[in-house]
Formats: C-alpha cells, structure tokens, sequence
C-alpha cells in the first residue's frame, strides 16, 4: 500500500473517529447537553426580540393607573405654605372727594400671608372618560398579542433552527459513513488489483472517491457549525460554550388526518397577528367615535379647600394650616364648541372615518390571506409526506442496487466506474431521505407558524405515525 494512501485512509478514519482534522491539538471543553426543550428555555429568557416584547407590556399597567388618574378621576392638587412678605410705599391720598393730594406721612406697609389649598379639578367632553379608558385597553391589548406573536415567532424559529442542526448533524454522520463505505471500497480494489484481476485505474479512482467524499465530510461540518451558530443567536445567548444536541424524535405522520376547514377555524381564533389587526379595527372605530364626540359640551368643575391668613408685617409668615377657618368654593363651566374649527374639525372626522375603512380592508385581507397561507401550508405538507415516502422506497432500492452491483464488482462484470454510478445514486437517496424527513418538519413548522400555535394535538391518538 503506498504512503499517499495510506495517509489518505488515516486521514479519513481520523475525521470519522475524532470529527477534526489530523494535526489539531488541544483539549476542548465538555460540551453542554442541550435539549429542544432547553433551547426553547433559554429563548424565552433570553431572546432580544421577545424580551423588547415583555418590556412593552410592563407600561400596561403603569399607563391605565395614568389614564384612570388624569382623564377618568378628579384631578387633586394640594398647597401647603404658599406664603409670602410684601411692602410699599404709597406717597398720594385721596382726599374726601377723591381727589389725589400728597400724603401727609409716607412710610412703608409691610403685609405677610400664607395659604393653604387642597383642589379637585375634573372635566370631560361628553363620553371622552369612557372613551380615554377604551383606548387604553385597546393599547394595552395590543402590546399583550404582540407579545403572543413575539413568543410564538421565537417558539417556531428556535424549533426550526433546533430541526436544521439536528438535519446538518444527522447529513454528518451519512457522510462519515459514506468515507468509511469508500475506504472499504479502496481496500477491495487494492486487493484486487495485488490479484492482477483489477487496473491500477481502479485504485486510483477508488482514492479519488475517498478523497472526494472527505471534502463533502469538511462542507458539512462547516454547515452543522452554521447551523449551531444560527441556533445560538437564535436563543439570544453566546457564551454557552460547545454545544451537543439532544436526539429529537420528529413528528413524523400521515397529514391526511388533518381537515383543512379546522385548520382555518383554529387559525382564525388563535392567529396573534390577526387578532392584531382586529384590535387595529376597533382603534380606528374608537377613533371616529373620539371625533363625533367633539361636538359635546366641555364641562369642567372644581372645588376647593383652603385655609388662608393676612396680616401686617410678618405675622403670617408660615402661618401653620390649622390656625385660620377652612374656607371652601365650588365651580362649573360649560363650553360650547360651535364653531371651534368648524373645518379642521370636519377634516379630523373624515380622516378617522377612512382610518377605520382603510383598517377594515386590511383586516379583511389579513384574513383572506390567512387562510390562504394555512391552505397552501397544508398542501405543502402533504406533499411532503408523499416526498418521504417515496425517499424511503428509493433508498430501499439503491442500497440493494449497490449490494449488486459490488458483487458484480467483485466478479468482474461491472467496472469501477460503473460501480461508482451506483455509490452516488446511494448516497444521494441517504441525503434525500434525511432532508425529505427534516423537510417536512419544516413545512409542520409552516402550519403551525400560519395558525399561530401548534396542531399537534389534532392529530388522532398519540401524535400520529412516527418516524425515526
């Protein structure tokens, strides 16, 4: 056996064994156990996109406490001490018939006062306290089904991305056995060729299909490698360390089970982005409502408590709040607006007017183009599982393709290249098989993205047929 070959052989046991290349020194660090689970632990925790989401909606609570204090409760306010020292100096008198004359003795008066004031302030334009309220739980609602979708885009992303490593893992492993099926190969031909039964082409060609199926082994670990990066990010963290992934079993089952109609019932009343444009709706209809109520009467009231003391010199400064009688005064305004911007006003209520039409249309579309997407991901999976299935069979088929055609490699009758015709449409039905059953998790991801949530669930008995 030459020493090019065999460098090449330890070269590809080496990445089969070890997974690194020959010559990589170093010790790396145990790697970190993760489960999809797990993953999706860490995603809810740490996700920038969801954690934005939850930040958002801590103003729900902060913002109607506002809205119930400012615009649907009196307004209070209360004074204490607003105390002051003035003096003057007046030179003119008046005489008995009010003349101006010059004052006899101009000295300066000193004079202090202190008031104390607790005032209620309320006012309001015909329903605007009902309205002020509804807006607030619109918003409020608003935030909250964001924070739905939020959660839900994370939740499908992670498991996506979860699914795509597993797939890129799982295409590694096939690799690695297709190197050692290869060096098998090349020993075979080796030996043969040590008969005189084979040429030296054979060998070469057998070293050639090592070396070509090291170098798909190199692009798919740097694809696995991608692929736990894009997971990484995806779960907001970065110093997690070496990542292993935990097996997964896939959902893997017949979708004939599945009937569309209550895929587009669960999708109507459980999709958070449509639910999002029906609260956008109701924004809009609360907006013209704001509007045609500008025409109401503003009325405004008050009532006030004081205790108020004035004297000469200083004797009240700081004068304390229990020392003078409680005084008290109650107020009400109405106001009119007639003809207060007749025109602006006319323009605001058209504008909202179109507002709530614009955001009926688009929560109609919303709609239409919902049940599309879940129809038409339905669809996709279907075919799918079709595509699965027919993977299967044609992977049954090549692996027993190349048992014969080794045998008749082995006898003479076949030649090495038509011998690794059959190793390509072998390995290309082990690829496919793989990517075709990770491909339809992909499309379930689809649907359950589409619906807003998972459907696992409708699936009769115990989750459906499983796949390995």
């Amino acid at each position: 056996m030459s020493v090019a070959r065999e460098r090449l052989i330890v070269a590809a046991v080496a990445v089969v064994i070890f997974g690194i290349p020959v010559g990589v020194g170093g010790q790396q660090s145990e790697p970190v156990r993760l489960s999809l689970a797990e993953a999706l632990d860490l995603a809810a925790g740490s996700n920038p996109a969801l954690r934005q989401a939850t930040n958002s909606t801590l103003l729900n609570g902060v913002e109607m406490r506002s809205a119930w204090l400012d615009q649907v409760l009196p307004r209070a306010s209360l004074t204490l001490f607003d105390t002051g020292f003035t003096g003057n100096l007046q030179r003119q008198a008046l005489d008995d018939f009010g003349n101006p004359i010059a004052r006899p003795t101009a000295n300066w008066n000193y004079f202090s006062r202190t008031t104390h004031n607790l005032a209620l302030r309320w006012s309001f334009q015909g329903p605007s306290l009902f309205q002020a309220h509804n807006r607030q739980q619109l918003l409020n609602e608003d935030r909250e089904l964001g924070l739905v979708r939020a959660l839900t885009d994370v939740q499908i992303g992670v498991q996506r991305l979860y699914i795509d490593a597993l797939e890129q893992r799982e295409l590694q492993r096939a690799e690695e056995e297709l190197i050692e099926a290869r060096a098998i190969d090349l020993d075979v031909a080796e030996r043969m060729f040590s008969l005189a039964l084979k040429t030296r082409v054979d060998v070469l060609n057998a070293e050639l299909a090592v070396e070509q199926q090291t170098l798909a082994l190199r692009r798919q670990e740097a694809a696995f490698q991608r692929a736990l990066l894009a997971l990484e990010t995806a779960m907001g963290v970065s110093d997690i360390g070496a990542i292993e992934l935990v097996d997964e079993e896939l959902p893997i089952f017949d979708p004939a089970t599945f009937q569309v109609e209550e895929l587009v019932a669960r999708a109507l009343g459980l999709n958070p982005a449509l639910m999002q444009s029906e609260v956008a709706v109701n924004t809009a209809r609360a907006g013209v409502a704001e509007q045609n109520a500008s025409w109401w009467p503003e009325i405004s009231m008050g009532v006030d408590l004081f205790r108020r003391s004035f004297s000469q010199a200083g004797q009240a400064l700081f004068d304390p709040p229990g020392s003078r009688d409680l005084e008290s005064q109650f107020f009400m305004n109405f106001s009119f607006p007639l003809l207060d911007g007749y025109f602006q006003q006319s323009v605001a209520r058209q504008r909202a007017s179109v507002e709530l039409s614009n955001q009926r249309e688009g929560a109609r579309q919303a709609r239409l183009e919902l049940e599309a997407t879940v129809r038409g991901a339905l669809l996709d999976l279907e075919n799918q599982w079709e595509s699965y299935r027919l993977s299967e069979r044609s992977n049954v088929i090549a692996d027993e393709a190349l048992r014969l055609a080794r045998e008749e490699y082995r006898l003479g009758t076949r030649s090495f290249e038509e011998l690794r015709s059959s190793f390509q449409q072998e390995a290309d039905t082990r690829r496919q098989i793989i990517t075709s059953r990770h491909t339809f998790v992909e499309a379930l991801l689809v649907l359950e993205e589409a619906v807003g949530g998972s459907v696992r669930e409708m699936i009769p008995g115990s989750g459906g047929e499983a796949g390995d």
